[in-house]
C-alpha cells in the first residue's frame, strides 16, 4: 500500500534540506513509485527535499537514473532491513530564456 504525507520535516537538516513531503512507496514496484514521484513533483516547490520509503530493492537503481533524467540530486540512501529511505532535492527552476527540456528527449549533438 502506498502512502503520501506532507509536510515533513528532519531535524538534523537544515532549512535548504528539510523534507517537505514523504511518499511511503511499501513494496510498491517502480512503475507506481514512478507516478507518485512525478505527482509530488508537480505538487511541490522547485528545490525541495522528498523523502522515499520503499522495500522494493529494484527501486535504487531506477530512482538513480530518474534523478539523472530530471535534473534532481539524490542526497541520501539509508538502508534498514527490507526498507530504503531516499532523501531527493528536487531541481531548481531553468535558467530564464532557455527551454525546459523534457528528460525523454535526447540531447542535441552538433
Amino acid at each position: 500500500m502506498c502512502a503520501a504525507s506532507s509536510p515533513a520535516s528532519s531535524d538534523s537538516s537544515g532549512p535548504d534540506d528539510a523534507v517537505r513531503a514523504v511518499v511511503d512507496a511499501g513494496g510498491e514496484p517502480w512503475e507506481r513509485i514512478l507516478g507518485l514521484l512525478e505527482r509530488r513533483c508537480r505538487e511541490l516547490p522547485v528545490g525541495s527535499v522528498l523523502e522515499l520509503h520503499s522495500a522494493n530493492p529494484q527501486v535504487r537503481s531506477s530512482l538513480r537514473g530518474w534523478c539523472r533524467l530530471t535534473g534532481s540530486t539524490l542526497l541520501t540512501e539509508e538502508g534498514a532491513g527490507e526498507q530504503s529511505a531516499y532523501r531527493i532535492k528536487l531541481p531548481p527552476p531553468p535558467v530564464p530564456g532557455t527551454p525546459y527540456p523534457s528528460p525523454l528527449q535526447k540531447p542535441e549533438t552538433s
